[in-house]
């Protein structure tokens, strides 16, 4: 009797996980959905590619124009930094998610390459 309570609550254990673990929540209101933080994201690495490039840019010290670079392409989201901040807050809570975004991000910059280095 006890080894079948045991199994029971084992059993009911394993289901519980995965259901939360396989369950999709919906992305909050304000959350970037995924196609336009994939979008934004891509921007971001190309404005942050360009300075890299063209100035003595660090990560660690942002000057004036890279932030106010930024800001213009928060504006053209119409998006906040709040917004910016609360839609990577959700998406390090769903790494998974994440990682098809930056996948995503990542086949976006490559194709741009490859269409760069055709010319």
């Amino acid at each position: 009797m006890k080894s079948s309570r045991i199994f029971s609550f084992s059993v009911l254990l394993v289901l519980s996980t995965l259901f939360v673990a396989c369950r999709h929540d919906e992305i909050p209101a304000d959350v970037m959905d995924a196609p336009t933080m994939t979008a934004f994201l891509k921007e971001a690495y190309l404005l942050e590619g360009f300075y890299a490039i063209e100035t003595e840019f660090r990560y660690d010290s942002l000057n004036a124009e890279m932030i106010a670079s930024y800001d213009s392409l928060l504006d053209r989201y119409g998006l906040t930094r709040e917004d910016f901040e609360r839609s990577i807050d959700y998406y390090t809570r769903h790494p998974r998610a994440y990682q098809v975004i930056h996948e995503q991000v990542v086949a976006g910059l490559d194709s741009l390459l490859n269409t760069e280095g055709e010319r």
